[in-house]
C-alpha cells in the first residue's frame, strides 16, 4: 500500500515543516527533502513523496531529475507518472495536491502516525505517542503509537500471547505478553525491529535513527515496517536470529513455546 498521509503542521511539527520549507510560494504549496524523506506541502499539510533524496552534487538515475522533492521521474503524460503524481509543466513527475481522504486506518499512515477523527468526525493522520509521559494514567505508549492500559499494553487486535515466563520456554514474557528473548544491555542482540530493555528484547517503540519510511529506502528483499527494513521470505529459515517468517515477512518470534 502507498504510504499517502498528510501531517498535520502544530506545535514542534508545524516548526519542522515550516524549516523544510523557507521559500513557500504564494500559495503556500512547497516541497523539500530531509534526513526523514521527501515531502509535499500545501497550506495546511504536509505528506510523503516516495522518491529518494537528492543534492545537486548527487546524480539521479537515467530519466530522473533532481528536485526540490527528490529525484523525479521524467514525463511528457499523465500515464508516465506514479499514483499521487502528475506531469508538471516543467516535464517532469511532481506530487499532486493533497488527497481529499486523510486516512482510513492507520496503515494509510507513515512510520510514527496514527490515523484519528477531528472534531467533524473526518480522519486524519497525525502523531502518535513516542513515551509513557504522553498518555493518560494507568496507560502506556505502544510500539504502534497508540496509549494501551498498563496491565495489557498491545496494539490494536494483538493478542496476549503469554502470561508468565513459564509459557516461554527459553525465552521471557514481556511487559506487553510477548515471549522475547533474554539480552545483554551493554552488547544488545535482538530481532530486527526490536531494542533491549531491561535486559529484554521488546518491539521499538520510538526509533531514534530509522533506517526507512517507505519500503523503496531499504535494498531489494525487504519492507519498512516501524522504521525498520525488514526481510522477506517464504520459509523460516530465511530469517535472521530470533525471528520466524510470519505472513511473508520476517519479524520477532514472539511465540510462545510449544
Amino acid at each position: 500500500m502507498r504510504h499517502q498521509f498528510l501531517v498535520i503542521l502544530f506545535g514542534s511539527v508545524l516548526m519542522f515543516a515550516l524549516t523544510g520549507c523557507p521559500d513557500r510560494h504564494n500559495d503556500c504549496r512547497c516541497s523539500y527533502c530531509d534526513d526523514s524523506g521527501c515531502w509535499a506541502c500545501d497550506c495546511d499539510y504536509c505528506w510523503p513523496v516516495d522518491n529518494e533524496p537528492c543534492t545537486d552534487g548527487v546524480t539521479c538515475d537515467d530519466g530522473y531529475l533532481c528536485t526540490d522533492y527528490g529525484c523525479a521521474k521524467l514525463c511528457g503524460h499523465e500515464a508516465d507518472c506514479g499514483e499521487g503524481e502528475v506531469c508538471l509543466d516543467a516535464g517532469y513527475c511532481g506530487p499532486e495536491e493533497a488527497p481529499d481522504t486523510r486516512c482510513v486506518s492507520d496503515d494509510d499512515c507513515g512510520n510514527g502516525f496514527i490515523c484519528e477523527p477531528d472534531e467533524n468526525g473526518d480522519l486524519f493522520c497525525v502523531p502518535g505517542c513516542q513515551s509513557n509521559d504522553e498518555c493518560d494514567e494507568g496507560f502506556v505508549c505502544t510500539s504502534c503509537g497508540r496509549c494501551a492500559p498498563e496491565d495489557n499494553p498491545v496494539c490494536g487486535d494483538s493478542k496476549v500471547f503469554c502470561s508468565d515466563d513459564a509459557e516461554c520456554g527459553a525465552k521471557v514474557c514481556t511487559a506487553d505478553n510477548k515471549c522475547g528473548l533474554v539480552c545483554d544491555e551493554l552488547e544488545p542482540v535482538c530481532p530486527t525491529g526490536q531494542i533491549c530493555v531491561e535486559a529484554e528484547c521488546i518491539d521499538d517503540p520510538a526509533p531514534v535513527s530509522p533506517e526507512c519510511v517507505f519500503s523503496s529506502h531499504c535494498e531489494a528483499g525487504h519492507v519498512c515496517i516501524n522504521a525498520y527494513c525488514h526481510a522477506t521470505c517464504e520459509t523460516h529459515d530465511q530469517c535472521g536470529y530470533g525471528e520466524f517468517c510470519d505472513l511473508g515477512v520476517c519479524k520477532a518470534d514472539y511465540r510462545p513455546e510449544i
